[in-house]
């Protein structure tokens, strides 16, 4: 394409020095399309941008900045607020075709008026950044760094969004078996000052996780990295190698134990009461006793439990990855085969556990189930299960960690729903036990 050189000198100081400084002739423009090259030549002519169109866009906005045409970045500045933000319906696919024009301008030419103005256009129309961005990290193995670098651009100042991703991704992705190189990076970019002083609760709840998730590592680029981003919620300046001896002496003391002696220091307290701290309460009883009624459940058994005002306790003395306890409750007046309800715990990491309430029968895919909340990270758990005909609470360690309300579901729910939750209200018959921990679980049976 033929061009007047001191036209496009006098535009751009770059192709001026490549014209009459090192006197080139001609430039090579096989980076760009041929109608991107075409508009950015007329613009060069007639100051305007009147061929701009969005699919040519990204590499006429590369070549005003490549080239350093000042006028040229602002109109094309403008053409991204009055065209390419101007979503219909707010569509994810015309959301997400801004974004990605922003993420490459940022990554590629260090733009950032363009992630800027993609990010308050967002917040001003009310786009849900938190489902917009755990879209745009899916398949978060693969994501690209730039696209990391966006998420974070997105969330700013909501940064549980990243880290309620983080948390998914090593759950139920990695399975908790360790970190990637796209985990870890993350780590690395996170604001972690701004996330604990914003979101203290879930920040701290993501720092457990991924310190548990650390001490089963070797690596010691994953172990500095993990230490970084936890180093001012370690209590002590504690180091992540020293949380691995504490634990792995526990585990040893754990297993040096016969299997009923696990039960030997339980505190037979009300653990509805606030406490501070249950490990250091007096022992009242030996739970050999077998007039208490304790059950160490074999795994994969089940056991039928009499009904006492269905305030269930029982005792974790460890974790157990992927292992479930689980409460079939069987309800009076129902009737036929909805006379069963079933509430299941599943441990994840030592203070990740997660939840799922509903009929008897096989559960949905664990993946999807939702998280208890502020699980106490201590090796001894002591729980305390109640069912009331308006909510079911679980309490660990003196911590509410589920009050699920039951007359809130049925109000909200459509009306084929509200009998399956309006029965979940009954008084209880009875209640089958189950679970798949193997050694670390004691359950109270009233006398």
């Amino acid at each position: 394409m033929r061009t007047n050189s001191m036209i496009m000198s006098l535009n751009s100081p770059v192709i001026e020095n490549l014209t009459t400084d090192l006197a080139q002739t001609s430039l090579e423009m096989d980076d760009f399309t041929r109608p991107a090259v075409a508009c950015f030549v007329e613009a060069m002519y007639t100051g305007e941008v009147d061929k701009l169109e969005k699919d040519i866009f990204e590499d006429v906005n590369k070549m005003a900045h490549v080239f350093d045409v000042s006028w040229l970045t602002k109109k094309c500045l403008k053409f991204y607020k009055s065209d390419i933000m101007n979503f219909e319906d707010d569509s994810y696919e015309d959301i997400l075709f801004a974004c990605e024009i922003a993420s490459r301008a940022h990554y590629h030419l260090n733009q950032t008026k363009l992630v800027n103005c993609f990010v308050k256009t967002i917040a001003a129309r009310g786009v849900d950044k938190g489902i917009f961005v755990t879209r745009y990290l899916a398949g978060f193995a693969s994501v690209p760094k730039r696209k990391i670098d966006m998420a974070l651009m997105i969330a700013r100042d909501s940064l549980d969004i990243i880290g309620n991703c983080l948390m998914a991704y090593l759950s139920f992705v990695l399975e908790c078996k360790s970190f990637d190189e796209n985990s870890l990076y993350l780590l690395q970019k996170l604001n972690t000052q701004n996330f604990r002083n914003t979101f203290p609760v879930k920040f701290k709840q993501l720092t457990n996780f991924v310190v548990s998730l650390s001490l089963q590592s070797d690596c010691a680029e994953e172990t500095a990295i993990v230490e970084n981003f936890v180093k001012d919620n370690v209590q002590a300046n504690e180091s992540i190698n020293d949380l691995k001896e504490k634990q792995e002496s526990a585990v040893k003391t754990l297993e040096s134990k016969d299997t009923y002696n696990y039960g030997a220091d339980y505190c037979n307290i009300d653990l509805n009461a606030e406490t501070e701290n249950l490990t250091h309460k007096t022992s009242a009883t030996n739970t050999d006793d077998p007039q208490l009624g304790w059950i160490m459940p074999i795994s994969s058994s089940s056991s039928s439990l009499s009904e006492d005002g269905f305030l269930l306790r029982l005792k974790t003395t460890g974790y157990e990855r992927e292992k479930k306890i689980r409460f079939d409750f069987i309800l009076s007046g129902v009737g036929g085969s909805e006379h069963r309800r079933c509430f299941i715990m599943e441990c994840r990491t030592l203070d990740l556990w997660r939840y799922y309430i509903s009929r008897y029968g096989s559960p949905l895919e664990s993946a999807s189930w939702p998280y208890l909340e502020n699980v106490p990270s201590v090796q001894v758990k002591h729980w305390t299960i109640t069912k009331t005909s308006v909510n079911l609470t679980v309490v660990c360690n003196g911590v509410t960690v589920l009050n699920f309300n039951f007359l809130s579901k049925i109000m909200n729910s459509k009306a084929d729903e509200r009998q399956f939750w309006f029965n979940w209200s009954k008084s209880c018959v009875s209640i089958k036990f189950e679970a798949t921990f193997e050694k670390s679980l004691l359950l109270e049976k009233r006398r």
